[in-house]
C-alpha cells in the first residue's frame, strides 16, 4: 500500500503547493490570460506533480522502461498502440451511435459539420494520443507498476482504478462573485476543490471511469506494456473530444440520466457496457494457458 499513498500524498502536496504560488503567479500573469485562478492552481499543481512522480519511480525503483510498460521496440509499441487505438475508436464509437440514436447526443446536421470534419478529427486524434501517452505513464505506468510490486493483480487494478476515478473529480471551484485573487482565497479555492464529493452528483461518472480503469488495468497485465493501453485511451478521448462538437446534448431527454454530468458522454450507459466488455475480456482476451 505503500506506493498508493505515495501517490495521494503526490497529489496532495502538489495542491497545497500550488495554492501557496497561486497568488503571486496570478497577479504576475493575470494581463494575459482570461482564466481565473482556479485553474491556474490545477495547472501549477500539475507541474509541481512531475518531480515528485519521477522521485516516487525512483523511490520504488521503478524508473525504468521495463516497469514503466514502454519495453517493446519502436516497432511493436506502434503495432499494439494502433490496436489499442481501433479498440478505443471502436468502444466509444458504440457508444456515441447509442447516445445518438436514443436522441441523448442527436448529431448536428451533414451541412454543418463537413466544412469542420478533417479540422475535428485530427484535433481529436492528437489530442487523444497526447491524453494518453500522459496518463498512462502515470496511471498504468508508475501507479500500478508500483502498486504491483507488492500486491497481487486485483489489488493492484482496484486501487490504481479508483485513484483513476477520484482524480477525475479534482475540481477546483471559481471564486463567488465580487471576490478577486488573494493569498486567503487560494486557499478558500483549496478548500473547496473536492466539493463534488460532498455535493454527490458525481457517482455515475466515478463508476464509470472505475470500471474503465479496471479494464486499462486488465490490458496493462495481460500485455505487460502500456502501448495498447496507451491507444485504446487515445481512441476514446478522441471520439469524446470530436463527438462533442457534432452532437451537442438534448437536455430535453428523458434518457438524459443515462449520461454524467462529467463530460455527457460517459455515465451510467457506459459503465454496464465497459462492465460487460471488462468481463469478456478478462475471459477470452490474451487470457494466460495454465500451467501443466
Amino acid at each position: 500500500m505503500r506506493a498508493f499513498f505515495l501517490f495521494i500524498g503526490l497529489i496532495l502536496l502538489a495542491l497545497l503547493l500550488s495554492a501557496a504560488v497561486n497568488y503571486p503567479l496570478f497577479t504576475l500573469i493575470q494581463d494575459i490570460t482570461d482564466k481565473g485562478p482556479h485553474k491556474l492552481i490545477t495547472i501549477i499543481g500539475k507541474l509541481f506533480a512531475i518531480p515528485g512522480f519521477i522521485w516516487i519511480l525512483y523511490r520504488l525503483n521503478i524508473a525504468n522502461k521495463r516497469d514503466l510498460g514502454y519495453q517493446l521496440s519502436k516497432p511493436a509499441f506502434l503495432a499494439e498502440l494502433l490496436r489499442g487505438l481501433g479498440m478505443g475508436l471502436a468502444l466509444l464509437g458504440l457508444l456515441a451511435v447509442v447516445l445518438s440514436f436514443l436522441d441523448i447526443r442527436p448529431v448536428r446536421s451533414w451541412d454543418v459539420i463537413a466544412p469542420e470534419l478533417g479540422k475535428i478529427i485530427l484535433v481529436a486524434l492528437i489530442t487523444g494520443l497526447i491524453i494518453g501517452f500522459i496518463e498512462e505513464t502515470f496511471f498504468r505506468g508508475g501507479l500500478f507498476a508500483g502498486i504491483r510490486q507488492s500486491h497481487g493483480f486485483w489489488t493492484s487494478a482496484i486501487l490504481s482504478s479508483l485513484f483513476y476515478a477520484w482524480m477525475h473529480f479534482i475540481n477546483p471551484p471559481a471564486l463567488p462573485a465580487g471576490e478577486s485573487a488573494s493569498f486567503a482565497n487560494s486557499f478558500w479555492i483549496l478548500s473547496h476543490t473536492f466539493d463534488d464529493y460532498a455535493n454527490g452528483g458525481i457517482w455515475d461518472g466515478f463508476i464509470a471511469l472505475f470500471l474503465l480503469g479496471m479494464y486499462l488495468a486488465l490490458i496493462r497485465e495481460r500485455t505487460g506494456n502500456i502501448a495498447y493501453v496507451i491507444g485504446v485511451h487515445a481512441g476514446m478521448v478522441a471520439v469524446i473530444k470530436g463527438f462533442k462538437d457534432i452532437a451537442p446534448t438534448n437536455h430535453s431527454s428523458d434518457l438524459i440520466w443515462l449520461i454524467s454530468d462529467y463530460d455527457r458522454t460517459i455515465g451510467l450507459l457506459s459503465a454496464a457496457g465497459m462492465a460487460i466488455h471488462l468481463i469478456v475480456t478478462y475471459y477470452t482476451w490474451r487470457k494466460p494457458k495454465m500451467a501443466n
